[in-house]
């Protein structure tokens, strides 16, 4: 009974100890919390935690370890794995970070090389993964002008060479005399051998210069017509046709004086080519001038070449005539000749 007694007032002694006011109810509820987050620590210690890491190499392959550890975090495990994770590999989640029971830890293996990168080369850090997540995990800006090789999705491996070349452009409006252009019309309504000029005038055209530059360099250049300030007004041949009846545009590749003759050999005669005589042909020296060259005369019209001649030599063009008599008249005389475009 007696010894009941003491220990009652020995419990009511740690009570009138620990509450027997606010400030020591305070300081009681602190050390009794505290009591408990260390009997936590050391029951925490002793059951280990589960722990999976995932190492993803450079060569594609990914390794898997399984581990009980009472580290505290994500560094200390790896350490303690002892798996070779360098101070550069890319660790999630991160280092500090506290280790909890069946959670995951992907390293990914990053290696220190140089890239090509605006021109210069630049120290990278390069893992496994797409050469857009390379880019954002050296801090390498880029936009959609810029040239990237390889592709922004491609996979890259160890030997993998990044390059990004800065691109801009540069555009500036400038005033720009336009020559008068040159057109021959073949026109069916107007005699043969008749040739009506009409002058051209030249324009003044606003245009766009827009220069490429890749890396700082300047690489091209390419121009706009923009708009007209006075268009151009083109230099026109008109050429008739009326013998042969051709008509539509074409473009004089050459002239020369041509020294004329005539010939008629009758309706169903045929050249040194093969192929039939007739008025709107004639012989040439094909060394001068190749069979199948299409002139036109002054005088004459259209004439092919499909023929040529003992005495045909040089600049001489023999034309072929309708008659005896159109050769009589047409006699020998010196003409502008125009090469045309076939």
């Amino acid at each position: 009974m007696g010894r009941e007694t003491k220990a009652k007032k020995h419990r009511k002694t740690l009570y009138q100890i620990f509450f027997r006011d606010k400030h020591t109810k305070t300081m009681g509820v602190i050390l009794l919390l505290a009591a408990g987050i260390a009997l936590w620590q050391e029951i925490s210690w002793i059951i280990p935690e589960k722990v999976t890491i995932l190492y993803a190499g450079m060569d594609g392959k990914t390794e898997k370890v399984v581990a009980e550890t009472r580290e505290d975090t994500v560094e200390g495990v790896l350490k303690e794995a002892d798996i070779g994770v360098s101070e550069i590999d890319t660790v999630k989640p991160c280092r500090d970070y506290p280790v909890s029971n069946n959670m995951k830890i992907h390293v990914t293996e990053c290696i220190k090389t140089t890239m090509e990168i605006h021109g210069k080369p630049k120290e990278f850090t390069l893992k496994t993964g797409t050469v857009q997540e390379n880019l954002k995990l050296n801090h390498i800006s880029y936009d959609s002008d810029d040239i990237i090789t390889p592709d922004l999705d491609s996979q890259v491996k160890e030997d993998t060479k990044i390059t990004v070349d800065e691109v801009h452009t540069k555009s500036v409006d400038k005033e720009v005399k336009v020559k008068a252009g040159s057109r021959v019309v073949l026109d069916p309504s107007v005699s043969s051998g008749t040739v009506q000029e009409t002058q051209g005038k030249d324009g003044v055209g606003l245009y766009t210069y827009t220069s490429t530059y890749v890396n700082g360099k300047k690489t091209k250049t390419l121009r706009k017509r923009k708009s007209w300030i006075q268009k151009p007004q083109d230099h026109v041949l008109k050429c008739g046709t009326s013998e042969t009846g051709e008509s539509g545009e074409t473009r004089v590749k050459g002239t020369f004086t041509a020294n004329t003759t005539a010939y008629y050999s009758g309706n169903n005669a045929h050249g040194s080519t093969g192929q039939k005589v007739r008025y709107g042909t004639c012989a040439v020296d094909p060394s001068v001038i190749p069979y199948g060259t299409k002139l036109y005369i002054e005088g004459y019209g259209i004439a092919i070449a499909n023929d040529c001649g003992g005495a045909v030599k040089g600049h001489i063009v023999d034309l072929y005539m309708r008659s005896t008599q159109e050769c009589i008249r047409w006699g020998r005389q010196n003409r502008k000749a125009y090469i045309l475009e076939k």
